[in-house]
């Protein structure tokens, strides 16, 4: 009788040691994401920084002269983030 209740303690003791174990892992890999998560909104920053500096850098005006000068005909985008002053719409 008391082995049958020593090798349950033991049994519940690994059982326990074994969740603990499981518990770590999921604290690690909660960490991972979070840290992954930080990292992909700074990337996310920087793209949006970017694209701040290339719109600054290419001028619209004087991409609407050049295609005014070769008579280009151009469509319009169109999607959730096309604006209505396109270059198109300058002719």
């Amino acid at each position: 009788m008391l082995l049958r209740y020593l090798l349950t303690v033991i049994g519940l003791a690994s059982v326990g040691a074994g969740m603990l174990g499981l518990r770590q892992q999921q604290l690690a890999h909660q960490h991972a994401i979070a840290v992954t998560h930080g990292q992909m909104r700074d990337q996310r920053e920087d793209i949006k920084d970017y694209q701040i500096r290339i719109e600054e850098m290419k001028q619209p005006a004087h991409l609407r002269d050049a295609v005014r000068r070769l008579d280009l005909r151009l469509e319009p985008v169109s999607g959730p983030d096309a604006k209505t002053d396109t270059v198109a719409g300058a002719n």
